[in-house]
């Protein structure tokens, strides 16, 4: 079980300027653990977003709802024996993430997410189960469906003297609309988000630190309500894309 709160900042950054924004954010920051040990130090994450049939979640995003949540299952990298999969409820409150979080093994989430009953992981501690049955039922009461599959890959830097602050550059974001469990690894047939720019986000606990400041002010970045899985779904259901007949 992990529960995060915190701040997060986001921004699109033209992919030109990675090189130079991540020498300037490792004069006070390392690469995470998880990073260090893939090439290039970047993994990639998988996840598949849940909504109710009408795009609950999605419209109260866009209605910037201050007090919201979305339900997401994610792993990382390709399926290997020991792979997790974390089922996550997100809230935001105001300005602050709240994260709750529940590792089970890859192989068992299709199962859960067949019959609900995370009760059924008698092997888990209470506290864990707790938050996967409130998991499952948010996710029964709304009548969740899979909407959309996004994936990117993520470079990930903690602080040298506060490891609670985090930059994440995620890179080649594309995404998969009405995804099925088996297509979380799929890598044919997904759409672009954005070619051009990389998401920066930089997440900290109560005040982003001013080195950090300096570094978005000589940057002139522009801090953007970016949702992954909004632009993921938009980006399949326009009708550039001529599907007419998906409507949000």
């Amino acid at each position: 079980m992990q529960i995060i709160k915190r701040l997060e900042y986001k921004y699109f950054v033209p992919y030109e300027r990675l090189d130079a924004l991540r020498r300037r954010f490792l004069a006070g920051m390392q690469h995470d653990d998880f990073s260090r040990r893939m090439t290039a130090s970047r993994y990639t994450v998988r996840s598949i977003y849940y909504d109710t049939p009408n795009f609950r979640f999605y419209h109260e995003k866009l209605q910037s709802v201050k007090n919201r949540k979305k339900l997401r299952i994610r792993t990382y990298n390709q399926p290997a024996a020991d792979s997790p999969a974390f089922f996550e409820i997100k809230h935001k409150f105001g300005n602050v993430i709240y994260k709750e979080r529940m590792k089970v093994p890859l192989d068992d989430a299709p199962a859960l997410l067949e019959d609900g009953e995370a009760l059924k992981i008698t092997e888990l501690p209470a506290a864990d189960r707790t938050i996967l049955n409130k998991f499952f039922l948010l996710f029964d009461k709304l009548i969740l469906e899979p909407k959309v599959l996004v994936t990117y890959e993520r470079e990930a830097l903690q602080g040298l003297d506060d490891q609670r602050l985090r930059v994440t550059f995620d890179l080649n974001t594309r995404s998969y609309a009405y995804p099925e469990w088996q297509d979380l690894f799929r890598e044919d047939d997904l759409n672009a988000i954005n070619d051009n720019c990389f998401i920066l986000e930089i997440k900290f606990d109560e005040w982003m630190p001013f080195w950090v400041q300096r570094i978005v002010s000589d940057y002139d970045l522009h801090r953007q309500s970016i949702s992954k899985y909004c632009k993921g779904l938009e980006e399949w259901l326009s009708l550039k894309h001529g599907r007419r007949g998906w409507k949000i």
